[in-house]
């Protein structure tokens, strides 16, 4: 796994798209929903030290915005909330001080619109774009993907993330508050909204 993390970050640093960007952020979402946010930070370090805070400040803040499909969304709802929550090295580590700004970026992930301009230097052709192609495979222009749902179990993004919040909470009295106040305002009476919508209450 870590070879092919490695791979991972390789392809990043030689070609940097706007896709890959998508689809990377997606998948390290994913992998923490389903192995941890421990599990991940730790193979990302193992790669290189502190590599991970190079990935929160230079991936998933600038580009969490990106990801533009309602279910890759709440992906990356619940796998920030777990890394926010979950990572022992993003609460009390080296990479704290980067808490409050990805929950800043996970909160405009949920109020803002996808962020649909390209990457700096993004030479990414789409395929329908490309000459050739539209006679050739013109039939799959009409096929419905089959969307999969992978975390099924977790009907909402915003509900996941305030029971993650109230949860390191309850074990950490008056720490999240305090963090919390940290955001500016909008985030703030975001994050008081899904708590409402939700029925939780963040002490």
């Amino acid at each position: 796994m870590r070879q092919i993390f490695a791979l991972l970050f390789q392809r990043l640093s030689l070609s940097k798209s706007t896709k890959y960007v998508r689809g990377l952020i997606v998948f390290f979402c994913y992998y923490t929903a389903k192995l941890g946010a421990s599990s991940l930070v730790d193979l990302i370090d193992a790669i290189q030290a502190n590599m991970f805070g190079m990935v929160i400040e230079r991936v998933f803040i600038p580009d969490m915005a990106k990801v533009t499909t309602e279910l890759d969304r709440k992906i990356v709802a619940v796998g920030i909330a777990k890394i926010l929550t979950e990572c022992p090295q993003m609460l009390n580590g080296p990479y704290a001080s980067n808490w409050a700004k990805l929950l800043q970026a996970l909160v405009e992930l949920f109020e803002l619109p996808p962020d649909q301009s390209n990457i700096d230097g993004d030479n990414y052709i789409e395929v329908e774009d490309t000459p050739g192609y539209q006679a050739a495979f013109s039939q799959l222009n009409y096929a419905k993907p089959n969307v999969q749902d992978f975390l099924a179990n977790v009907p909402n993004g915003k509900q996941f993330l305030v029971e993650a919040l109230a949860k390191l909470s309850s074990t950490q009295p008056g720490t999240v508050p305090t963090m919390i106040a940290t955001l500016g305002g909008d985030h703030q009476m975001a994050l008081q909204k899904y708590c409402n919508q939700a029925n939780v209450q963040i002490a």
